[in-house]
């Protein structure tokens, strides 16, 4: 099955290539299928004495893929509708410009840094105790109230701005200034966004205890950025190749920070194996949840979109109206953490990468991996064509959020992370609608 299931996701890759590969937007839909290729592939491998993922977890992926792929071609199929609706609507003379609201956006990078230095200054007086690099990662991993140095310190308001404002705020950082970095006039702003986030970046990673993600999300967005500038008609030779050679220096730069915090992080020997045991896990720890989710109580929903719906329960058991809390709610912030717990993968322990089926399969089993699956594709597809038929700063920080939810799927469905599902509130409140006259 797991032969089978590999083959699948080749062949949707190759269908989705052929069909998107001209498009003026790189497609979250070929990442989607390239991602679980390379996946599978890696899974079936079978290398460091990984345990071989059990025949019907590669079902379930391979009904995933199945079913992603439907919810795209649903779209497609009343995408011509939509467009013509579209067009009718946009037929007056003029049209809206989003801006960024620059001073609350510097105000909240500013509260950001400034609450990073003084976790990164805890970390340095950890490390100087000779507490080890991977402790203090797992204790910024901690859920609120944990009994450890770095949230031992932070007052229950501090723990809900950084939950509610900034960390949602922080992921919309990366596609805001990689859309004005390639498409900005004003150069003295575009390298001040610029250097902002960088210091963001460069904070929240060391704050993190060498997390990688944030690297790889944030050149992601330039990649992104700059394929919409290389796809524009118009562009001068020259001003493409200024730009391919930032997008190069930026890429060097990622990897040598990457691989330099793995090193640090497990030793040079091991980087080969992390990478691999990264990407070739996600099957393997399904396989070893499966049996467990077999006698849970279904959650009809509440798993996968936990985000949009946990801070209102949290804040009923805060304020002491526990009562009104439902046990569905309890039992689905159990499954949530549970996701989190060590398990033996034959080359050590894994956590985390449960996939989204892990999510899906608690909320209805079979039936609603399909259905979660199939909608999962739709929206993607929908995100993308509309991102396509009208490109601006503020369709590009949803289709930014849209692709990197995409790529993590192989540690999680993203919905299920609060933060993520606030960041789009954000991007609602961070822009200004300017009307502009066309000249007809």
């Amino acid at each position: 099955m797991g032969i089978l299931s590999c083959v699948l996701g080749f062949l949707f890759l190759i269908i989705s290539f052929m069909f998107y590969r001209k498009r003026k937007v790189i497609s979250p839909i070929i990442i989607f299928f390239a991602l679980w290729t390379f996946i599978l592939i890696l899974s079936n491998l079978h290398l460091y004495n990984i345990y071989i993922a059990s025949n019907k977890a590669y079902f379930l992926i391979a009904l995933m893929l199945i079913f992603f792929a439907i919810g795209v071609l649903l779209n497609i199929f009343i995408k011509t509708k939509k467009i013509k609706k579209a067009k009718h609507l946009r037929s007056d003379k003029s049209y809206k410009k989003n801006e960024l609201r620059y001073k609350i956006y510097y105000l909240l990078c500013f509260f950001i840094i400034l609450l990073y230095i003084i976790d990164i200054i805890i970390i340095i007086q950890e490390l100087q105790k000779g507490t080890p690099l991977w402790q203090i990662r797992n204790w910024t991993l901690d859920p609120v109230g944990s009994d450890n140095p770095i949230l031992n310190r932070r007052s229950f308001l501090e723990s809900i701005i950084r939950n509610i404002i900034l960390s949602p705020f922080e992921m919309i950082i990366p596609p805001i200034t990689a859309f004005y970095f390639f498409n900005e006039e004003n150069k003295r702003r575009k390298y001040i966004l610029f250097a902002v986030s960088l210091l963001v970046l460069v904070t929240s990673s060391i704050a993190g205890g060498g997390g990688r993600i944030g690297f790889i999300y944030y050149i992601g967005c330039f990649i992104l950025a700059f394929f919409i500038i290389y796809k524009k008609e118009g562009q001068s030779k020259e001003k493409i190749k200024r730009y391919l050679k930032y997008i190069g220096i930026f890429l060097v730069l990622g990897i040598i920070f990457i691989f330099g915090y793995t090193i640090i992080r497990t030793g040079f020997e091991n980087i080969i194996k992390q990478i691999y045991t990264y990407f070739a896990l996600p099957p393997t720890l399904l396989s070893i949840w499966l049996p467990d989710l077999e006698n849970v109580n279904h959650t009809f929903g509440l798993t996968t979109f936990f985000g949009i719906h946990s801070y209102f329960f949290r804040v009923l058991d805060t304020i002491g109206l526990d009562f009104l809390v439902p046990q569905i709610y309890n039992d689905t912030y159990l499954y949530i953490t549970n996701a989190e717990i060590f398990k033996e993968v034959g080359y050590g322990v894994g956590n985390a990468f449960v996939t989204p089926i892990y999510y899906f399969y608690i909320d209805g089993g079979y039936f609603f991996v399909c259905l979660a699956s199939m909608f999962f594709g739709y929206i993607v597809s929908e995100i993308f064509e509309r991102f396509e038929r009208n490109i601006n700063i503020k369709s590009f920080a949803i289709y930014s959020l849209v692709t990197y939810g995409v790529f993590v799927t192989f540690m999680r469905i993203q919905t299920a992370i609060p933060a993520y599902i606030i960041a789009f509130i954000f991007i609602e409140i961070l822009f200004k609608k300017n009307k502009i006259k066309s000249n007809g």
